[in-house]
């Protein structure tokens, strides 16, 4: 995708339209930075594999464990996101500098602010309160 984006780039250097030049600008970069976080990712599911974290599956006062979310973190476990993180971090400040007090330069903040790592956390939810034995009650007609 990036190198078809590339090829494109006589288009956004053609662009009249700021807006578009910026969309350009921070999807180029957003492609470079999730090639970092996906060695990061694979790299993440591989320790939590061989390290799996160790969380009650019910907490206090009624909630029990759903699922694993997928976070970010600014820690970063691989050598070969690196090349890939530094080329993101070039980009994304230029979209600041070339598109300030855009939704873009915010975006590109964001992205550059919660950074390229990847972490898992619990998440926990209350259990259903369907009534015992899975008998419902039907909702009346109005």
């Amino acid at each position: 995708m990036q190198k078809a984006l590339e090829k494109g780039a006589v288009h956004r250097r053609d662009e009249a339209d700021p807006r578009w030049q910026a969309n350009y600008d921070l999807i180029y970069a957003q492609l470079i930075a999730y090639q970092a976080r996906i060695w990061e990712y694979g790299a993440s599911l591989e320790a939590f594999i061989k390290n799996p974290s160790v969380v009650p599956l019910t907490k206090p006062p009624d909630l029990h464990l759903v699922h694993w979310n997928v976070a970010v973190r600014k820690e970063t476990l691989t050598k070969e996101s690196k090349p890939y993180i530094e080329r993101a971090r070039e980009v994304f400040e230029l979209v600041m500098q070339n598109h300030p007090g855009t939704p873009w330069a915010a975006r590109a903040d964001g992205e550059l602010t919660r950074g390229f790592g990847v972490d898992f956390q619990p998440e926990y939810h209350r259990p259903d309160r369907s009534p015992p034995g899975g008998v419902t009650v039907p909702i009346p007609k109005l």
